[in-house]
């Protein structure tokens, strides 16, 4: 997967689709590495454990493999703390990118 800033680009990122998730959240360490500009709003989200939590949003381009174009998402929580440090995953796509981008998941075997 390649993830790109404005300015900069990444690609060989690690991540994981969560259905569950209506945002795409962006680690904050990718964000940083790729100078995100991050906006002057926060956004309210509930974590898994439901606890309420806010983090600053900002905007990236992400490309997956079967992407004809980088997918544009202007509103990605920039946030470490729902990322898997033993997956390595920097990147969780929610319903947003998914729906953007007119994915299908397909459950058959």
């Amino acid at each position: 997967m390649e993830v790109r800033s404005d300015t900069m680009r990444t690609s060989g990122i690690k991540a994981f689709i969560d259905t569950g998730a209506d945002l795409t959240i962006v680690s904050a360490r990718l964000a940083k590495r790729l100078h995100v500009k991050k906006a002057g709003v926060e956004i309210a989200w509930m974590a898994s454990n439901g606890s309420r939590e806010t983090s600053p949003i900002g905007r990236v381009r992400i490309r997956a493999e079967d992407d004809e174009s980088p997918i544009l998402r202007e509103d990605v929580l920039i946030d470490d703390a729902p990322m898997d440090p033993e997956t390595g995953e920097q990147v969780i796509l929610g319903l947003d990118y998914l729906q953007k981008g007119k994915k299908v998941l397909d459950f058959d075997d």
